[in-house]
């Protein structure tokens, strides 16, 4: 191991030190002699306060000052404004503090969720937390001006309106990453030899003398991992798994149904995989499906779908599965219609899905005709998100989910949700507006009556996904995750036969040894038996 980070730190230095010469080479600000340099320019290593005339030999090292000085002192700069002459060349900048200016609140529609009833847009909006922007009135300017060769501070203001980060913290302050070109290409290096992103962290804080001080955190790493997989998901991959999944259709003699999308740059776009026991598994018990988009388990970042059902023991079934490569209202279409022609083009009775706004409008176009179903945990997982204010208080709290689980009839649930609209001002509230327009696919007084076989969210897919987990990981190929997959159908089929040969070899715990009991018993699987027996004994008190 030392042998090997030795080797990656001779390349990485190496491309340091060329990336850093072509930067001074194509520098406008640089210039040929630093014995012609003023003698009141400083060095770039110096931290210093910066202080008005204070001269530079160019702006990376007035940069490099100016942040050296703000992170000891406990706070992050960002760049407010860039200045260039006609030729586009860099003469002055304005640097402020990270939390200068005013927090905006956006509009309604720039939230992901509130649009939750609309099955028109392809794409979500992503949610990020925000900065408490103080409007903070720190401020450096430096310029280059016209026939000088250095940069000089013409306007400063140092104080801050906010308290800073204590020592200890300065490294997690949000402030801007840079991951270089030379760092990308070992993080690309490290990742092609099988090192994990931690162990990478690891070998970045060995050679910077801290974590701390490498320039970006943990998340910018994986975030050129995850670009790279997706990047490299070319040709040569795409072949090596359609070979492979020629030899296994063979194999099965041509009953396995495989279907693939590539791209226009002969990348693997989507694919979809049913396995003969699982289409016979889907004729069986393919009434209600739960699909699920939330895994990503190979190389290349792919997200895995799997379609999952239940069957006679109670046991999550996969009715086949497909790996996409991003998420769009075109994408899912181009899936479900494909699984539809696996399945004999069999439309199941429900499906239960997420709040996927692209996934919903391709349920609407590719089966009309179905009852589509929202995850219930999904929903109220985000109850104390976006009423926090509220929820938090037992009140409100009491009040909503009286609502929202103990309404008997979709009157009772429309005049209490009225009324707790009402009584709490949540009349503006577009989120609960949105719910409540999907009222008919998640509250149980409308869905009660819809079979479901007992499924009110997404876990069976998740279930499915941690099932997989044993048989591939987070840097399995695609040829490596096709054959895990394949292993992980035969280990459920192999817990259905179990299950069956304990149904017919064994005999059932009688608990209240009656007619009705011993006959249901001799019909039901086990695990159903035991659902019946358990509402008989509670019937029985």
């Amino acid at each position: 191991m030392d042998k090997m980070f030795a080797r990656f730190q001779d390349v990485y230095v190496s491309e340091h030190r060329f990336e850093n010469k072509n930067l001074h080479e194509n520098s406008e600000f640089m210039h040929e002699s630093s014995e012609s340099r003023d003698k009141s320019v400083i060095g770039e290593a110096d931290i210093v306060i910066p202080f008005l005339s204070q001269n530079f030999p160019n702006l990376v090292a007035a940069e490099n000052v100016i942040r050296a000085y703000t992170l000891k002192n406990g706070f992050a700069i960002k760049i407010q404004n860039t200045q260039r002459r006609v030729d586009k060349i860099i003469y002055a900048r304005t640097y402020v503090c990270n939390l200068a200016g005013e927090n905006r609140d956006k509009e309604p529609v720039e939230d992901e969720e509130v649009l939750i009833g609309s099955v028109d847009s392809e794409k979500k909006k992503r949610r990020r937390d925000k900065l408490p922007r103080s409007g903070c009135k720190f401020r450096i300017y430096v310029i280059n001006r016209r026939n000088t060769r250095h940069w000089e501070i013409t306007s400063l203001e140092l104080n801050h309106n906010h308290d800073v980060v204590s020592p200890f913290k300065i490294n997690l302050i949000k402030r801007e990453r840079h991951v270089t070109a030379a760092q990308k290409n070992l993080i690309k290096s490290l990742h092609v030899s099988g090192i994990a992103p931690r162990q990478q962290m690891n070998i970045f804080g060995k050679m910077h003398g801290g974590e701390e001080q490498v320039g970006f955190h943990a998340q910018h790493l994986r975030n050129v991992v995850r670009d790279f997989r997706k990047d490299n998901l070319g040709v040569n991959d795409v072949q090596s798994e359609l070979d492979l999944l020629h030899r296994l259709e063979e194999e099965s003699g041509g009953n396995i149904f495989i279907r693939t999308l590539i791209d226009e740059k002969g990348r693997l776009k989507c694919l979809l995989w049913v396995d003969p026991r699982s289409l016979l598994a889907y004729r069986n018990f393919g009434d209600v499906v739960a699909f699920d988009t939330t895994y990503r388990t190979n190389r290349y970042a792919m997200s895995f779908v799997p379609f999952t059902g239940v069957n006679h023991h109670y046991q999550s079934v996969l009715f086949g599965f497909a790996l996409m490569r991003d998420e769009l209202k075109t994408t899912f279409e181009w899936v479900l219609g494909t699984w539809l022609e696996a399945v004999e083009e069999k439309a199941p009775l429900a499906i239960i899905t997420d709040q996927d706004q692209a996934m919903a409008g391709a349920i609407q176009s590719q089966l009309p005709n179905m009852t589509h179903l929202l995850c219930l945990w999904h929903i109220s997982n985000k109850f104390m998100e976006k009423l926090s204010t509220y929820y938090a208080k037992e009140e409100f709290k009491g009040d909503f989910n009286n609502c929202i689980y103990h309404s008997l009839t979709e009157e009772i649930f429309k005049d209490m949700w009225k009324a707790l609209i009402l009584k709490y001002k949540l009349e503006d509230n577009i989120w609960l507006q949105g719910l409540y327009n999907l009222k008919h696919k998640w509250i149980d007084a409308y869905t009660r009556n819809i079979f479901s076989t007992g499924q009110k969210t997404t876990s069976r897919s998740e279930g499915m996904n941690a099932f997989l987990d044993a048989y591939v990981g987070s840097c399995t190929g695609l040829k490596k995750f096709v054959e895990g997959a394949k292993k992980a159908l035969e280990r459920q089929f192999m817990r259905e036969k179990e299950d069956d040969y304990n149904t017919h070899h064994k005999i059932y715990c009688m608990r209240l040894k009656t007619a009705l009991e011993q006959h249901v018993a001799s019909i039901y699987t086990k695990e159903m038996f035991k659902k019946f027996q358990d509402q008989l004994v509670e019937a029985a008190k």
